[in-house]
């Protein structure tokens, strides 16, 4: 890296789901992530978006190889399948990141966001209970966000099963729990990888990513801040984003 690139100032990129005006929850991923479209896989029954779905669906196995389009239809099955569980345990967003772990050799892993209704209740004790609740929680850690909003830190280790022409492996997941300052909503944000070799990086990520989160819209000061005619809080917020990820 030349020392000019070294010196540039990282740049923030706004993804459009950013301005979804349905939002409740803001974040911010480092750009190896990419987004999936659960509720698209997911469609309501008899709706447009499953008449466009299914046109999709019948494109990629046109052109699929003969020998290989029962494997392409149970794949595509299984991701319609997986989509709709998601759904159905409050997951809105679901990710996927491509990294280069420690020894040079690509990792991949899933980040996904649920958010739940919970009744009322000081965000300590909602922290409290949340990972109190959680199966296999280890290494809890406590956290103060921006704001000195609480929220708490989790991982641990999963061991899966075998599957046809899967063998059994290893998954680090670590998870996030935010209360919003409603005291009746909960964030859980959750990433698992099969790197699991890389944990440590993989856990301060999501602590960077924690700093970032939400539930009310930042958009309008991060732009402020971009423009160069904020106040102090939103070059804060600035600052905060860039620091995490650069």
């Amino acid at each position: 890296m030349t020392q000019e690139a070294a010196e540039a100032p990282m740049g923030l990129v706004i993804d459009d789901t950013a301005r979804d005006p349905s939002s409740k929850i803001w974040y911010a991923l480092p750009d190896s992530f990419v987004d999936v479209p659960i509720a698209a896989l997911d469609p309501d029954p008899g709706s447009e978006q499953e008449t466009h779905l299914v046109q999709a669906l019948a494109l990629i196995l046109d052109v699929a190889p003969e020998d290989q389009r029962d494997r392409y239809t149970g794949a595509l099955r299984d991701v319609r399948f997986m989509a709709g569980r998601m759904r159905s345990e409050g997951v809105i967003a679901c990710s996927l990141g491509m990294h280069y772990a420690d020894d040079g050799s690509s990792a991949s892993s899933v980040f996904t966001v649920a958010l739940t209704d919970i009744e009322w209740a000081p965000a300590k004790v909602t922290v409290a209970r949340a990972v109190s609740l959680r199966e296999s929680a280890e290494n809890v850690g406590l956290l103060t966000l921006p704001g000195g909003r609480p929220a708490a830190i989790s991982d641990t280790m999963i061991t899966m099963p075998a599957l046809e022409g899967v063998p059994g492996h290893e998954v680090y997941q670590c998870n996030l729990c935010i209360p919003a300052p409603s005291g009746t909503q909960l964030g859980v944000l959750t990433l698992s990888t099969t790197a699991v070799g890389s944990r440590k990086h993989y856990r301060d990520l999501m602590e960077g990513i924690a700093h970032t989160v939400s539930f009310h819209d930042p958009l309008p000061e991060i732009e402020r801040a971009a423009r160069g005619d904020a106040d102090d809080g939103a070059d804060g917020i600035a600052n905060d984003v860039a620091s995490d990820f650069g």
